[in-house]
């Protein structure tokens, strides 16, 4: 029985040149329902390796089979157990499935595993399924064309013309259109993308003798050759690629949608792999325990999931627990429904965007439904907050390339470029080859982020007008000192981008960088010779007075300078760094802030609580001084008082703010 070629689920969003692979069938159905001998007579390979397996007549591991064809690759078996005991096991190997195989008895008709067997393909993206009536050397024929059309109403309406076959694995009857049908759909297969970095969730490991560790599984993305490195995670162990068998015949290198086994190298030992490891590039992305998705309930899912709830995510072949948190639509997910969510999970699983996952409930009694994740990387803080949706929205496609437009342009971010290259699982080519108009690329202490074009070119066009104006205001100062440029862009310009815009202007010579300051081409302070000297005696006598930081009244007196004069010098100093406000008749040099601070530290380093008492002490004078510096500090964020003490929030600041 021949039928349509069978297209790759999303080849029509391929990233990457295709390439022909296997066909990979997976078995579907109840226990004892004749999966591993429909197999067997496909394959004549018995799946059921294991001498529990032979004793008891049911698997209860994952088995693997393989029919050649002449003049393409072999045909993939992936045969599951069908007990309820062993669906964890069951949901390990249907990964990188091209073609679902649902087998019902025609003695039993359908059951409760069919049921769950074919929502868990479906789940994980199988989109094509044939139907296998098995035993029907035991019915009658019209029990046949009954279980034939319960088991075809089980189906969606777009798969409503899977083909069926009607078999006998004790005569044999009915096989032979089957297996013609499936060497059909193995040579007009479409070719599957071979894009991103190598990924493979391992479902077995063992050692054989005289070749070492071998462990394999279905590779889901990239490729691999002899000779190359891997890394083994969540352990995070770099391993070499010894030796590859594809198809279960020896090969140079392994691809996306072929199963595979790896003999690998390293420091590492069989005790040191289990099922729902992952193997993938070097240049992949670390681990994660927290992941926002969108996830779709099964519309028979036995019941509601509340905000909150436990879960069990199975992801790849690994199965890991984990909390349920409901981003949008209230707090309950009802069966059917769809919405977006994180999961935080109890242990570190290795995962990136597009990678289908499960979730049956906390006891794993049955299946919820399924999901895709967005982000591997999620934020736990402010995970519901607006601004955080419309990122995970944004996320919410299949193709990276909307996924920046979106970002970068609709939503004006600056997206941390490496960031998104290890979530989506990209190479640096195919990362490059996204990073065009409108995309602007900037860098900043040795990270590479994107920036739209128009973003882009508004800074550059905006810190010029800043800084024409500031002059404007402020004419007796050098410069705006870069910390008040800082502070005054702060909701509107990210750290690096401000950084990257100053570059580009100071190299294309449209401002310029002295002592901290900041000023456009050709501006000079308007300061008399008459005004340096007054600052001169304005200065000398604050940097004398030490600790003791005396109010502006002191000043005049002290100078002997007009009021109007000392008031005008102070606020120039202030705009260009040279003094700090502390209150409106106090200011005080940074050397002398830089001194203070110091005795903070010194105070809470002899274990001496910073009280005003403590402080004022330290400081040798008054306690309306020793007030206003410490709320000061505490204004700037280098302190901050709880009820009479202060701790220190931020060390590192006055190293920023007094260097001068």
């Amino acid at each position: 029985m021949a039928g349509p070629a069978l297209p790759r689920p999303g080849a029509g969003v391929s990233r990457a040149t295709g390439r022909v692979t296997p066909l990979i069938v997976a078995t579907a159905g109840h226990v004892d329902h004749g999966k591993t001998s429909l197999v067997k007579h496909l394959t004549g390979v018995d799946t059921d390796r294991l001498a529990e397996e032979k004793r008891r007549g049911l698997s209860i591991d994952l088995g693997f089979a393989y029919r050649k064809l002449e003049g393409c690759q072999p045909i993939g078996f992936v045969d599951v157990p069908g007990h309820t005991r062993f669906i964890n096991t069951m949901i390990a190997g249907v990964r990188g499935i091209d073609l679902g195989m649902l087998v019902v008895a025609a003695d039993d008709g359908p059951m409760p595993q069919t049921f769950e067997h074919l929502d868990v393909l479906r789940l994980l993206g199988v989109a094509r399924f044939l139907l296998v009536v098995t035993k029907i050397d035991r019915v009658p024929a019209g029990r046949v064309q009954e279980v034939a059309a319960q088991t075809r109403g089980l189906l969606q309406e777009e798969n409503n013309e899977a083909p069926l076959f009607a078999v006998s694995n004790t005569t044999g009857e009915g096989v032979a259109p089957l297996l013609e049908y499936l060497q059909q759909c193995a040579r007009s297969l479409s070719a599957r993308a071979v894009a991103g970095g190598f990924r493979l969730s391992i479902d077995r490991a063992f050692n054989l003798k005289g070749v070492g560790l071998v462990v394999t599984g279905t590779a889901t993305a990239g490729s691999v050759s002899v000779g190359d490195s891997l890394v083994l995670q969540p352990a995070a162990t770099t391993l070499r690629v010894r030796g590859i068998h594809v198809q279960d015949e020896q090969a140079v290198t392994a691809c996306a949608g072929q199963r595979c086994a790896l003999n690998i190298v390293g420091d590492v030992a069989r005790d040191d792999v289990a099922r729902g490891d992952w193997l993938v590039d070097v240049d992949a992305g670390p681990t994660s325990t927290c992941f926002d998705a969108r996830v779709q309930m099964l519309p028979a899912a036995p019941c509601a999931v509340r905000h909150r709830s436990p879960v069990k995510v199975y992801l790849g072949a690994r199965r890991v627990a984990g909390r349920l948190f409901i981003l949008e639509g209230g707090a309950r997910l009802a069966p059917g429904a769809s919405a977006l969510v994180q999961l935080l999970l109890d242990e570190p699983v290795s995962c990136c965007h597009g990678e289908l996952f499960l979730l049956r409930d906390d006891s794993e009694s049955f299946t919820l439904g399924g999901g895709t994740v967005l982000d591997p990387y999620a934020p736990r803080a402010g995970k519901s907050r607006p601004q955080r949706l419309d990122c995970v929205r944004a996320l919410d496609t299949t193709s990276p390339a909307d996924a920046l437009h979106r970002l970068v342009v609709e939503q004006g971010r600056l997206l941390e470029l490496e960031r998104f290259r290890q979530s989506w699982n990209l190479r640096e080519p195919e990362m490059a080859a996204l990073c065009t108009s409108p995309l602007q690329r900037i860098s900043f202490d040795g990270v590479s982020y994107l920036v739209s074009l128009a973003r882009w070119q508004h800074g550059l066009a905006t810190l010029p007008r800043l800084l024409h104006s500031w002059h404007r205001q402020h004419p007796l100062a050098a410069g705006m000192p870069v910390q008040q440029l800082k502070s005054t862009l702060a909701d509107t310009f990210e750290a690096p981008l401000l950084a990257a815009t100053l570059k580009k202007l100071q190299q294309d010579a449209l401002l310029r960088l002295k002592d901290g300051a900041l000023s456009l081409p050709g501006f000079r302070a308007s300061v008399s010779d008459d005004d340096v000297q007054r600052w001169n005696r304005i200065e000398d006598f604050l940097q004398r007075r030490g600790n003791s930081i005396p109010l502006l009244s002191q000043v005049v007196s002290a100078t002997g300078l007009e009021k109007d004069i000392v008031h005008k010098l102070v606020h120039a100093a202030v705009a260009d760094g040279r003094l700090h406000k502390l209150t409106d008749n106090r200011y005080a040099t940074p050397s002398q802030l830089a001194q203070l601070a110091q005795l903070v530290r010194e105070l809470l380093a002899g274990s001496e609580a910073v009280t005003v008492v403590s402080f004022k002490g330290r400081m040798g004078t008054g306690r309306k001084v020793a007030i206003d510096v410490l709320e000061y500090f505490d204004r700037i964020g280098f302190t901050r008082r709880d009820d009479e003490i202060r701790v220190i929030v931020d060390a590192e600041l006055p190293g920023r703010m007094f260097s001068g």
